[in-house]
């Protein structure tokens, strides 16, 4: 099975003025200090992995606390509805400028329609085509010798593997159509943040989609890795506001009924969280952000074992990160029996630009061996 992205350059997306990275394999650990730009990859892959979703991009900014808020750069006032989107582009953009976007592009068998994407915020104007029988509304770039006389507007400009889009800003800030909005990427493409797993509830949808599958079988075995007496899993209740929540339970060897998943600890749901997550991004990417949360380290190896196996199997290319040692030492020891999948990328910065450096593992089993940091 080829590799859905073995390449990736990036060029001013938020801390990265231009970033290239080449020979992912099929499980790959993003390492690097606090601020080197970790969880800034995985949402750049988030975003071309999704095909340029809005909802993605309005994911990414309200997970981060970017919405709905106005700042001031450089005594220039930057009002509500551009602002929060400035926080994607490195060095915030100049929007008079029209060298203002950042781009995204792979190399690997990502699909085509999907496998590049520029975004930049422009000024434009509303056009209405009444020649037709119905009128079209358009929008054309907007030149500053008619500002005085349109009423232009900041809008995303897209283009996605040659389709472009114009998106009005005061329209993303709007929350509820973007939510609703239905992903049309050819790929499933699953993120997984540091704290999902605090609440089963959150992981209701997907498992939804796996139920009464023989991923079910998958969940329960890797949860026996640290709850041995584990041997079924289940979501019960519903999303309706005057139901119960929605609850994972558990039937338990040790119980005479089933319990809340949550009893069995913050390790059980984050590795339950993360082999849902696994499950429903068949034949596409996963992503997880600070991947040891609440785990154990003596449960790490294991986990990586799991995630190595049922990558290949589900053909899943995951991206993780961590800064933790334990982490990345039991990833070199699932690593090694899979040599051919496992790759680690460390992240570090230098003035203003970030350098990646490869690690495969044979040179991770050296790295380890010799305690060389990498994190």
């Amino acid at each position: 099975m080829k590799t859905l992205i073995k390449s990736l350059q990036i060029e001013r997306f938020r801390a990265f003025q231009n970033l290239r990275v080449d020979g992912f394999g099929k499980v790959n650990l993003i390492t690097g200090k606090n601020n080197s730009g970790k969880s800034s990859l995985l949402e750049a892959v988030r975003i071309l992995a999704s095909g340029g979703s809005l909802k993605t991009i309005f994911d990414i900014l309200n997970y981060r606390e970017e919405l709905g808020s106005s700042v001031e750069l450089d005594k220039t006032y930057l009002p509500t509805e551009i602002a929060p989107f400035c926080n994607l582009f490195h060095d915030f953009p100049d929007i008079s400028s029209s060298k203002n976007g950042f781009s995204i592009i792979s190399t690997g068998s990502l699909p085509e329609s999907i496998s590049r994407i520029s975004v930049s915020i422009n000024w434009f104007t509303r056009k209405v085509d009444t020649e037709s029988d119905r009128q079209t509304i358009f929008y054309e770039p907007a030149s500053r010798d008619l500002f005085d006389d349109m009423e232009p507007f900041p809008a995303l400009s897209l283009d996605i593997s040659g389709r472009k889009r114009v998106v009005p800003l005061d329209r993303l800030q709007r929350r509820y159509p973007i939510r609703n909005e239905v992903d049309t990427s050819p790929i499933p493409c699953v993120y997984l943040d540091p704290f999902s797993s605090r609440s089963t509830s959150q992981l209701g949808a997907l498992w939804d989609a796996i139920s009464l599958t023989d991923a079910e079988k998958d969940i329960v075995k890797a949860l026996q890795v640290i709850s041995p007496d584990i041997q079924a899993v289940s979501m019960i209740g519903s999303d309706e506001r005057s139901a119960r929540p929605r609850t994972a339970i558990a039937r338990s060897a040790r119980f005479p009924s089933p319990l809340p998943l949550r009893s069995f600890g913050d390790g059980v749901n984050r590795l339950f969280g993360i082999i849902l997550s696994l499950c429903n991004a068949r034949n596409g990417v996963l992503l997880v952000d600070e991947i040891e949360n609440g785990l154990h380290y003596s449960v790490q190896t294991e986990m990586w074992r799991t995630i190595f196996a049922l990558a290949k199997h589900m053909n899943v290319q995951v991206f993780a990160t961590s800064h933790s040692w334990d982490c990345v030492h039991a990833f070199q020891q699932a690593a090694s029996e899979s040599p051919e999948d496992g790759i680690l990328v460390r992240l570090s910065r230098k003035g203003e630009s970030t350098i990646p450096t490869i690690f495969t593992e044979q040179e991770l089993e050296i790295v380890t061996r010799d305690q060389i940091e990498v994190r």
